[in-house]
């Protein structure tokens, strides 16, 4: 039976090639970009999630309660994660590791290298799933002179992690150094891990680095635990809001965890509670993948409704031959699961070609691979396709009765008429949304990019010096000054792009001691304000002109209006218990994205720990100059240079918006295209209902213009339906997205009556070939049966 059902549906395609071909296309593009985006989806849902204990590993995160509002970071006293274990029965764990610190000078023999990486306990390995190479992975770090590499690392140092455990070696960052034993080679962090160290070490060596920066107000390290299982996380939470509090009585921190598997997905928080982040973007690309599935259906049922004149006699004959309408709803279903079933295969052909293009968009490295998960997936995508696109033209085809087929006395029912039209306004209002959404999102990232920031990024080079000892920074600086091209040169303490270091140890004369005023400490080199193009609203920069510069502090404007100072050069201020002078005020500039308001920010004088280079470039030839700065620091360092360009690593807070701008691009016109598809099949179905009529209009004089207005009008007034629901909506959900950025576009008019205007002229273009088609056939041709 079911042969016999495949062989008619083969038949029924070669009777009407071109609307096979049709269907064929609509659902491989529909089809095509549903597989693509699961995999995007599928990806990002599975970052940081491979862990083996990852239902029950909770990062620790702390909200300050400051005046500017609560400020949500992940990151604790260095003494959190050891605390709370012993002091928390829920916690099977814990581990501390130190922020993701880059540009650790490493040292074998004549070999010199850069690496990114972490400090950790030993308990990060009994936490984490971490594949060891060589070594032991319960002994690695328990010796603070003890370090774990990665495979890339040990083979570029020793030639392979078996000869790399049991050697030495000598590491430097900013004035701290230390020679360690290789005692674990771990493989490379693959592609779910949102960040990959090359280096693991000893954080009790990161506690002696901080110093007397190891208390309970300084929030430099990262903890991580390991709850029980069974443990009641909204309880645990509740347990442990005060825990800092309760070490420090001042302290405006309150505490609570997050599950680890979350924190890529959902790292926006307000008012201390998550809010979303990127999770949002996979919620918007799974919606639009199923619309643009649903509107892939819609082409295959409007154009197999549009067909369906020309199968009547065939119904009709089959059901007077004792057909029944199961066995003929069988049939059409059985048409669109083979169809539906070719359009599978060319999608994951077509998926397959798309593959490098897809991850240049989205800087992954997605593949398509027949694991059990992903053929699941795709078997299922095949049925509930196959099912969704035939069920309403199987159900519409197989109620015609026998009579009514052979005396041509069929009508289509108000109910039909208004489904299908309510299918293309469907179509049509998520086209509107998309271009309206994609409009929004290009003008806001349009916005972002020519934002005045503070200072002058183009042809700015970032780089680390962490292998420079701080007694020849101020040499090095001095020689790659006199690189040609190169106008100017100093350090600072981190990179300015995003929150890296943060105090509330600022005070001044009349400040509430209970209110707590968190600063983003910035330590700079001089020169900096001059390199990176700040302006001054009052006062100077740091100078070597006024000797020594230990005491001073330039405050920004946000720091100015949150102290309240009204003549604030020459007041003073004290910082960690040492008073500063202020000696200038630098005017606001951003150093988070554009979603934050300038947050209060100081600048101090301390070159022994302003290690990041910026270099200021003003040459026609910049290969030339940045080949001679790379001169320079291989002189000092003995290593090759690695950079990068501010202006990137500023885009790089965007990056998410920007690879959704471009998605959405693609996807938006695979739906506008689409969207046409099945208009096409309206206006075909339209025509062919009302041939008849056409031919009399023609023979009683019509003209072409006439017969045009008649077939496009009634599609004109579907589409202006599409764009009166669309447009609120869009204006809705644009907003609120606009209202995540603290510095945003408007939403002008035009935006709204643009995307209307284009969205009437596709459908002209559309509709217009059928409507021409209709008014210029012959109508003897149409009447012949009269």
């Amino acid at each position: 039976m079911l042969r016999h059902q495949i062989l008619l549906a083969f038949r029924s395609f070669m009777k009407s090639k071109h609307i096979f071909a049709i269907n064929l296309f609509g659902l491989t593009v529909g089809l095509t970009t549903v597989i693509i985006i699961l995999l995007w989806v599928k990806d990002e849902l599975s970052v940081n999630r491979y862990h083996s204990q990852i239902d029950q590993i909770y990062t620790v995160m702390t909200n300050h309660d400051n005046s500017t509002g609560i400020v949500t970071i992940p990151y604790t006293p260095a003494e959190m994660a050891e605390a709370m274990k012993a002091e928390l029965s829920q916690v099977d764990k814990a581990t501390a590791f130190s922020p993701f610190i880059e540009g650790v000078t490493f040292e074998q023999g004549n070999t010199k290298m850069e690496g990114d990486g972490y400090f950790v306990d030993q308990e990060y390995f009994q936490i984490f799933d971490v594949d060891f190479l060589a070594g032991n992975p319960e002994k690695a770090l328990t010796d603070i002179n003890s370090v774990v590499i990665s495979e890339t690392l040990a083979n570029k140092l020793f030639g392979s992690p078996q000869l790399a455990l049991g050697k030495s070696l000598k590491w430097q960052v900013f004035d701290f150094k230390n020679e360690v034993e290789v005692t674990g080679v771990y493989k490379d962090y693959g592609k779910l891990d949102l960040v990959k160290p090359e280096y693991l070490l000893a954080f009790p060596f990161f506690k002696q680095m901080l110093g007397e920066g190891a208390h309970w107000d300084n929030f430099n390290a990262t903890a991580t635990v390991l709850l029980k299982a069974g443990t009641d996380v909204a309880s645990f939470n509740e347990q442990v809001a005060d825990f800092i509090k309760n070490k420090e009585a001042e302290s405006n921190v309150s505490v609570f965890v997050q599950p680890f598997g979350d924190t890529y997905l959902y790292g926006t928080y307000e008012d201390g509670k998550v809010a979303g982040g990127r999770i949002s973007y996979v919620k918007i690309f799974s919606v639009i993948a199923i619309f643009i599935l649903v509107i892939a259906c819609i082409n295959f049922m409007n154009l197999t409704t549009a067909r369906s004149m020309s199968r009547l006699k065939e119904i009709g004959v089959k059901k007077s031959m004792g057909a029944s309408r199961g066995g003929l709803f069988a049939q059409f279903i059985t048409e669109s699961l083979v169809l539906t079933f070719f359009a599978v295969v060319l999608a994951i052909l077509v998926s397959f070609l798309l593959q490098p293009f897809f991850n240049q968009v989205t800087s992954k490295s997605l593949g398509l691979t027949f694991q059990p998960d992903i053929v699941f997936i795709i078997v299922g995508v095949w049925l509930i396709t196959g099912l969704l696109a035939g069920i309403y033209p199987a159900i519409y085809l197989s109620k015609f009765k026998p009579v009514e087929v052979m005396k041509s006395n069929l009508k289509g029912s108000f109910g039909e008429l208004l489904a299908r039209k309510g299918l293309v306004v469907f179509q049509f209002s998520i086209s509107l949304l998309l271009i309206i959404g994609i409009t929004v999102l290009s003008k806001q990232m349009n916005f972002i990019q020519n934002q005045n920031l503070g200072y002058n990024q183009a042809q700015l080079l970032e780089l680390n010096a962490s292998g420079i000892a701080p007694n020849q920074l101020d040499t090095y600086l001095e020689e790659t000054k006199k690189v040609p091209g190169v106008s100017n040169a100093s350090s600072l303490s981190h990179p300015l792009v995003g929150l890296a270091s943060s105090t509330i140890g600022l005070t001044w004369e009349g400040k509430d001691p209970e209110e707590q005023v968190k600063f983003e400490n910035i330590t700079v080199n001089m020169g900096l304000i001059e390199t990176m193009g700040f302006e001054m609203a009052e006062g100077r920069a740091f100078s070597p002109e006024f000797g020594e510069e230990d005491n001073k502090i330039i405050l920004n404007e946000a720091a100015v209006r949150t102290i309240g100072f009204q003549d604030p050069v020459g007041q003073i201020v004290n910082l960690w218990g040492e008073d500063k002078e202020v000696i200038g005020i630098v005017k606001d500039f951003h150093f988070e994205s554009l979603k934050e308001t300038v947050k209060p920010a100081f600048l101090k004088y301390d070159p022994a720990f302003a290690q990041k280079v910026m270099v200021r470039i003003e040459s026609d030839d910049q290969q030339a100059s940045i080949a001679g700065i790379s001169e320079v620091y291989e002189k000092f360092t003995g290593q090759p240079l690695n950079y990068s360009f501010m202006d990137e690593d500023y885009q790089s807070l965007y990056a998410s918006e920007q690879r959704a701008s471009k998605l959405a691009k693609y996807f938006g016109t695979t739906a506008i295209f689409l969207s046409c598809l099945g208009l096409f099949g309206l206006a075909a179905f339209t025509a062919e209902k009302r041939k008849k009529e056409i031919g009399v209009r023609k023979v009683m004089g019509a003209s072409l213009m006439s017969v045009l207005t008649l077939v496009s009008k009634d599609f004109v007034a579907l589409i202006m339906v599409s764009i009166l629901i669309a447009v609120p909506i869009a204006w809705y959900f644009a907003n609120n997205w606009l209202q995540s950025y603290a510095y945003q576009t408007d939403l002008s008019w035009w935006i709204f009556a643009g995307s209307g205007v284009l969205l009437i002229l596709i459908s002209l273009v559309t509709v217009g070939y059928q409507a021409f088609k209709a008014a210029s056939a012959n109508p003897v041709n149409s009447l012949r049966s009269e």
